[in-house]
């Protein structure tokens, strides 16, 4: 198959298949997650079949037209990067899937689970692929908006949707900054293609000498760091361990998370280089790293240990991602690249682990389990190689990544030193070993938490315990033996997926030379102090955890989600005042409020233009306007006139309603008229239904209007009323009589303009879709909601109805 052909369908396969799963579950059950793991194995086949145009630095690219008019094109480039991130995705989905019919009830709604997890995956594609920053940002909402669905899956549980929301809220809302950056870029280099401008040396100059190469490196980072929790932005991930199990492993170790990484990887060639893409990218690394694993100490659920120990590790990448100067632009970049792929194989375990372990003691509170390695040994051993590997203990995948990540820090914090001086050659290896530690201490706690020590009693705990069945453990068996062959055998990941993706986005790379000893190196012996002053300080872990507890108690407020949680509950309380001051209620204020802004946005720039061409006020109605008009058309604007005043000034409800209906029909009239009986159909049709309408509800009220009017209201709104009205008459016989400039109609620009500006031969079809899009995408939008806003009035009021209290 032609390369370009398999990212395309490994691109849009999951997108297309994910909706016939309904259709399928009806034939085969609860057996459609084995249906959904194919289709991820076939996405993992057509991924392979590039490896080899990448290991040959021949990137497989191409592109179809998309926007024309916007200069748009959907593009597709399949380098070393993109095709490890697509196996990572596709390949963990596969075990995922797999996974999943163990671990899923058949009582749950599996069809919409899978259906979440295909088009995520799918998404997730989109974003390896990708080679351009528009359709980058669009592939990255929906990776936001299909990790909303499944990190609220169980939708009845407070915990997922809160869970749910804030991953939303923080994911999308990065995004928008992300997107911002993206149209700054496109500004400064004047294209959308992300390989175009980082294999041109002359946009790349052009890029770091303009003043917004930082507001570009800043906004860009915002959207990684939020999407691989990073920074201030780490909150989200914790809270999103309420999702099921498997999803967890799917989304927060191998894939969702790793978004943002692989942004900053594909950004490197581009905004890289620099003190401040250093500053910025690895700065927030170390900062993360290292409190990130501090803090998952005082967890005491199976999950959220997990979780800060991802947001460290994805610390680990973001800080060697960030080792780069003018001079070494690629220093760590190797390192990075090769702990992402082994970062999923050994926190992917882990969490199936944590599955497992909840699956069969049904919880995840460390403090309740201990003392399950006679019971689960096959889980135990399985858990241990994953934590072995991820605290970098020899001869696993995790040392060897650990040994760069040292190495490269060392030489990072050299060049620093040697260039601006001061302490930076002892700071970069030091926080490097202190997150090592930390790593260390959290994955005994998972071991010694779990397995090690004695059998726990407690009544949630069943007396039975056993090891998973092998739909479950098989998954974590494979990522195992990846563990240990990555680590035994690191020639194959390292020339088969690293080395591709280092040599396609680093000038002059060198080649890579990874071994399991290189003799007693200074990386080594960061090792060896790793795990000693590690299992020193391990005694120590329940101490601190506790510190970390009674710190919190005392000072809540240096919680990012304190301040998290403020905002988001004021922001009812804010916009419930802002809403009671701009929509008090009364019609009355909206008309006037209507009116003034026609005034302000219409009729004041239009006299503005005609003081500016010497008409002046004076002269602001045209001279010249001919008066003469037949009777019947003075019978017909007579009629009107007193239509409008009756429906004005009649005192009662069904009187002035009656009158505006008939200025509605005389309306009507005015249009055959004027040779226009489409329009004059149409508002007859509006007027019957509207007063019906006002009937039926005329029914329900008093007869009587009942409000009095003070005198200087009225004044106020005759006069809104009579500058609208003359400005009205102003602007349409200055524009009859030629005094504004002449426009052609309508009908006959877009006649003209369709084929040329679109390409299309439908006027019709062009007018909707092109030239009214976003009309159209706002009537969609609007339509949308108001099916949702029923639906969800409809569905509140039957489960009123079935409790009994209504």
């Amino acid at each position: 198959m032609d390369p370009f052909n398999a990212i395309l369908i490994a691109v849009f396969l999951p997108f297309i298949l994910a909706w016939t799963l309904p259709v399928l579950y009806k034939v085969f059950k609860q057996r459609i997650g084995w249906i959904s793991a194919l289709i991820a194995f076939a996405c993992f086949v057509l991924n392979v079949q590039v490896i080899p145009y990448a290991m040959a630095g021949t990137p497989v690219k191409g592109s179809f037209n998309w926007l024309p008019t916007a200069g748009l094109s959907l593009n597709f480039y399949g380098d070393g990067m993109a095709v490890l991130l697509a196996l990572i995705v596709s390949g963990i989905g596969v075990i995922i899937m797999a996974y999943s019919n163990g671990y899923m009830s058949t009582k749950e709604d599996l069809p919409r689970y899978y259906q979440w997890l295909l088009l995520f995956m799918g998404a997730m594609l989109g974003i390896a692929y990708t080679d351009n920053t528009i359709q980058m940002f669009i592939f990255w909402e929906l990776t936001s908006i299909t990790s909303f669905m499944l990190i609220g899956y169980w939708r009845e549980r407070p915990e997922s949707v809160y869970g749910a929301t804030k991953a939303l809220l923080i994911t999308a809302g990065g995004g928008l900054f992300m997107f911002a950056g993206f149209l700054m870029l496109r500004v400064v280099t004047g294209t959308y293609g992300i390989s175009e401008v980082a294999h041109n040396s002359e946009f790349l100059s052009t890029l770091h000498g303009s003043p917004f190469y930082v507001a570009i490196l800043v906004l860009i980072f915002i959207g990684a760091a939020s999407k691989s929790a990073q920074g201030p932005f780490y909150i989200w991930l914790p809270n999103a361990m309420e999702a099921p199990t498997p999803v967890s492993a799917f989304l927060h170790s191998a894939t969702m998370v790793k978004a943002g990484v692989y942004l900053v990887a594909r950004m490197h060639p581009i905004l890289s280089g620099t003190p401040e893409w250093l500053i910025l990218v690895s700065g927030t690394g170390m900062i993360t790293m290292v409190l990130a694993g501090f803090m998952a100490f005082r967890q005491t659920d199976i999950k959220a240990i997990l979780a800060y120990s991802t947001i460290s590790q994805l610390a680990y990448l973001m800080t060697m991602y960030g080792y780069s100067t003018a001079a070494h632009p690629g220093l760590g970049f190797a390192a990075a690249t090769f702990h992402m792929l082994n970062h999923s194989t050994f926190k992917a375990t882990l969490f199936l682990v944590a599955g497992i372990v909840a699956h069969e003691t049904t919880t995840r509170d460390i403090r309740k389990l201990g003392g399950l390695r006679k019971e689960m040994p096959k889980t135990f051993i399985v858990a241990v190689i994953a934590a072995a590997s991820m605290a970098g203990v020899p001869p696993l995948n995790g040392f060897l990544s650990k040994e760069m990540f040292y190495e490269t820090s060392l030489e990072i914090g050299k060049l620093v030193s040697e260039t601006y001086g001061g302490p930076w050659a002892i700071v970069f290896p030091v926080v490097a070993v202190l997150g090592g530690v930390f790593t260390l201490m959290y994955s005994i706690k998972l071991i010694d938490g779990i397995f090690l020590g004695e059998r726990t009693h407690d009544h949630d705990i069943p007396h039975h315990v056993h090891d998973a069945p092998w739909v479950m453990l098989g998954p974590a068996v494979f990522l195992v033996g990846l563990i240990i062959f990555f680590g035994l055998y690191p020639k194959f990941p390292i020339e088969t997926l690293v080395q591709p993706a280092y040599s396609g986005l680093v000038p002059d790379a060198e080649h890579l030379h990874v071994a399991l000893w290189h003799g007693v190196t200074t990386p080594l012996l960061m090792t060896i102090a790793t795990f000693a002053i590690g299992l020193v300080l391990y005694k120590f872990y329940d101490s601190l955890a506790a510190w970390q507890n009674s710190f919190n108690d005392k000072l809540p407020w240096v919680s990012m989600n304190y301040w998290y949680d403020a905002t988001v509950n004021n922001a009812r309380d804010v916009t419930h005042k802002f809403a009671a001051i701009t929509q008090p209620g009364p019609i009355g204020v909206y008309i006037k409020m209507t009116l003034l802004f026609m005034i302000f946005l219409i009729f004041w720039p239009v006299y503005k233009f005609s003081v500016g061409m010497g008409i002046g006020i004076g002269n602001i109605l045209p001279a010249g306007i001919n008066y003469a008009a037949q009777p019947y058309e003075i019978a017909l604007y007579s009629l009107m006139l007193l239509a409008a005043l009756g429906a004005a000034l009649l005192p009662k409800y069904l009187p002035a309603v009656i009158s505006l209906s008939e200025l509605g029909f005389l309306v009507s009239l005015l249009y055959i008229y004027l040779k226009a009986p489409d329009l004059a159909m149409t508002q007859v049709c509006v007027e019957t239904l509207s007063t019906i309408i006002f009937i039926l509800v005329l029914m329900k009220i008093p007869q009587k209007f009942k409000e009095p009017m003070p005198a200087g209201k009225v004044m106020v709104n005759l006069l809104i009323s009579g500058v609208v009205s003359f400005g009205l008459l102003a602007v349409m016989l200055n524009a009859n009589i030629g005094v504004l400039p002449q426009f052609q109609t309508f009908c006959y620009y877009f006649i003209q303009k369709s084929l040329e500006m679109t390409g299309g031969l439908n006027v019709v079809n062009v007018i909707v879709v092109d030239f009214r899009g976003y009309d159209t995408l706002g009537e969609i939008s609007v339509l949308s909601l108001a099916a949702l806003s029923v639906y969800s009035l409809i569905m509140s009021r039957a489960k009123k109805a079935k409790g009994g209290k209504e």
